[in-house]
This record gives C-alpha cells, structure tokens and sequence, in this order.
C-alpha cells in the first residue's frame, strides 16, 4: 500500500473514529455524579457554608464507597422517590409502592375482594415484586379517605390520587385497567422524575442523556452507510473514491461508538448524591435489621411505615420474618404480642380459599385475624407475612396495569 494510500485511509477512517472517540471520552466524564468535597458522604453543607464539588472517582459513574446506615427514611423522601434516587429509574414498584405508603398513611384504603369475573384482569407485564406468585385471580378495591390531619402530598402523589380517583371514591385495579388508566398513571411517573428534577438532585431528567449522543450516531451511521453503498456500486479506483470509501467506513465506526458511548444517565448533581447515599444508608438498615434492634414499642409503628420502603428495596418477606421474631423475644418478655396499625388493608377473611393456594406459605385468614384478636405469637407472626405478602400481591396487581416501559409520553422516557 503506498504512502498517499494510508494517508487516505487515515484522514477517512482514523479522523472520524478519533473525534468521536474524544466526544464519548469527554462525555463520560461529565456523565459521573457530583459529590461534596470535604464533609462526611450523605451529608449536606450548612446554611451559609462554602463546599467544593467534584465529580466522583474515574471508574465509576456515582458513589460506590462506605454508607452510613440510617434507622429512619431520608427528610422527605417518600418510597417511590427513594427507589427513583436510587438508581435514577422511576420504575413500576416505585409508583405501585407509593400507593401502598399512601394507604399506610392513611389517604387511600386497601381491600382485597372476590373479582368481577365480566371485567377481565389485566395481563402480567414488566418486573413483578415476587416473581414465583402466580397471578391472581381476585381483585383489590381502593377508597379514597379524608385527608389526614396536617397532612402534606407531593405534587406528583397529589396526580396519583386524582387520576385514580377520577371517577368517584372507590374504585378497582380492574375497574382501572377496563377504563384505560396505564396512560394516566404514566403522569404519576413523569411527575416522580420532574420531583427529583425539582428538588436539585438532577440538572435535568435523569434518563434525558441516554439518548443524545445515540441520537447524533444516527445520521452518522446513516450518512456513512450511504457514502459508503455509493462507493461500492462505483466500483472505481480513483484517489477521490477511496477517500469516499475510508470516508464512509469511518463515519459508519464513529456512529457506532457514539451509540455505544451515548449509553448512560443525566449525572446526579452533589444535592442528588447526597440524598441517594441517605436512601442507601437507609437501604441497609431494612435489608440487614435483627429482631434484636427493634424495641417492641416501636415494632408497633414500624412495621407498616417502612414496609413500603421493604417493597422498593425487594426484601418486604424478610422485613416481616424480622418482626415475627421481634414478636416472639416480646412473648418470651412476657409482654404480650400487641396490635399493630394494619387497618390500612384488610378483606382477606372473603378470600381465604381464593388466597390459600398462591401464597401457601402464611396463612392470610388465621393470621390477619390473630393481629386483631391478639392470639399466640406464631399466628402473629404469620400474620405479618400475610400482610407484606398482601401488599406485594397488589403491588404485582397494580404493575400489571402501570405497564409504562420507560416512562414517558412523548419521548420514550418521560422528558
């Protein structure tokens, strides 16, 4: 190959590979989250303070050191904004795990009932909260309650409740689904990643760069697909097509490592780090708390406040086995199993023989009716299985309507 032949080769397929390897380069480099610089991870700065920002350690793209475990929720961060903070997705247990906090704290009620057999159920789709559960086959009927005393909905909570309840107080996931409501409940999730946006976490929508520079590989790979079909049909050997042909065989690479490269998230600003690595602290308390750290008089209160949190973070069966044993070290205390606040759901007494089968594992009746009557500590406990392994069968239930892929309406991913 001569000389003037390698200098074409160069300047057609070289250049473009090497601009566009710089433009990705640069590009990941702005792609890694923002951190404070010099205060304790998690924390914010204090009113007034002057904190340095810096983008996290190269090889990774946010925070993957130590977390401080926290015993209670981030300020202010509900379960979906917490699975949204996350992992940057505002996925279908995020909103469907909203719902169920909205019914733990008391503006939704939650009851499980023999379905409509004229009003089909809609079909399983997208990631379910237990995967093993065979679909069911009986229905859950929200009601709208009067707001609690001092009670405050974020704005994107506030568009969930008024999309569900559009048609009256009550209402059913099949009832739902029968009148279109997967469009509408895609709001709720839009609204979830406008929350993160507004609260400074993100500069923009958290899954806005994954597509920009895919979106400028396109043409790209367009253009050098057809310069270099041109080429191949003129069958020349001139200087000029050649260069054509390096031309369009270079542009075809860049495209593609801009696609590759163009794969990723909006980086987390130092605000938005902060509150993932609270949401992460929080994380390892649900998924690593003995029995033995729970005091029963908070079990009380506990157990349904943060089982929404449970479902998010995929451990809801584990974070009821904890409280089964805090029930039992309370027996062996001699101070008896008590009540814990589940009047947020109920109706399983209706089901006992629709429910037996699919979730063998507790006995929903026998212990739902324990919790109220306050029997031994071994249907307390199965009680309590019962009831996380209720809410996850809505929330399956609820994702099976809220099939929104990526979230968006316009643009695939909720910008």
């Amino acid at each position: 190959m001569e000389t003037t032949e390698v200098a074409e080769l160069i300047a057609g397929v070289g250049l473009p590979v090497l601009l566009a390897a710089i433009v990705v380069f640069w590009f990941r480099h702005r792609r890694r989250d923002e951190v404070y610089d010099g205060i304790t991870p998690g924390e914010l700065p204090a009113l007034g303070q002057q904190v340095a920002r810096r983008r996290v350690a190269r090889g990774s793209t946010q925070w993957s050191g130590p977390v401080a475990v926290r015993f209670t929720p981030p300020s202010g961060l509900t379960p979906g904004l917490v699975g949204t903070v996350i992992d940057g997705r505002a996925d279908v247990v995020d909103v469907s795990a909203t719902l169920v906090d909205l019914a733990v704290r008391g503006f939704v009620h939650l009851h499980a009932e023999a379905a409509d057999p004229s009003i089909p159920p809609p079909p399983p789709r997208g990631p379910r909260s237990h995967p093993t559960r065979p679909p069911s086959s009986h229905d859950w009927r929200l009601t709208r309650l009067p707001d609690p005393p001092n009670a405050r909905l974020a704005p994107f909570e506030q568009t969930l409740l008024d999309a569900v309840f559009a048609a009256g107080k009550e209402v059913t996931l099949r009832e739902l689904k029968a009148r279109g409501f997967d469009l509408t409940m895609r709001e709720a999730q839009v609204g979830l990643y406008r929350e993160v946006v507004d609260r400074g976490w993100y500069a923009k929508h958290p899954r806005d760069r994954n597509r920009r520079l895919g979106c400028l590989g396109i043409p790209l790979l367009l253009t050098g697909g057809g310069a270099l079909g041109y080429t191949l049909l003129q069958l020349g050997s001139s200087p000029a097509y050649r260069l054509l042909l390096a031309l369009g065989a270079g542009l075809l690479l860049a495209a593609l490592v801009l696609i590759w490269g163009g794969r990723g998230r909006t980086p987390r600003t130092a605000d938005g780090s902060a509150a993932r690595i609270q949401a992460l602290g929080f994380r390892e308390y649900i998924t690593t708390a003995e029995a033995n750290q729970i005091r029963f008089e908070e079990a009380r209160d506990l157990f349904s406040r943060y089982l929404p949190y449970a479902m998010v973070f995929g451990v809801a069966d584990r974070w009821a086995a904890t409280f089964a044993q805090v029930a039992a070290q309370a027996q062996r205390e001699g101070l008896g199993p008590g009540l814990i606040d589940l009047g947020w759901i109920d109706g399983f007494g209706a089901l006992s023989e629709i429910l037996a089968a699919p979730l063998d594992v507790v006995s929903i009746v026998d212990g739902i009716d324990s919790l109220a009557a306050g029997f031994d500590v071994t249907e307390w406990g199965a009680g309590l299985g019962g009831v996380a392994d209720s809410a996850g069968d809505f929330a399956d239930a609820a994702g099976d309507l809220l099939d929104f892929g990526s979230g968006c309406l316009s643009c695939g991913d909720g910008c």
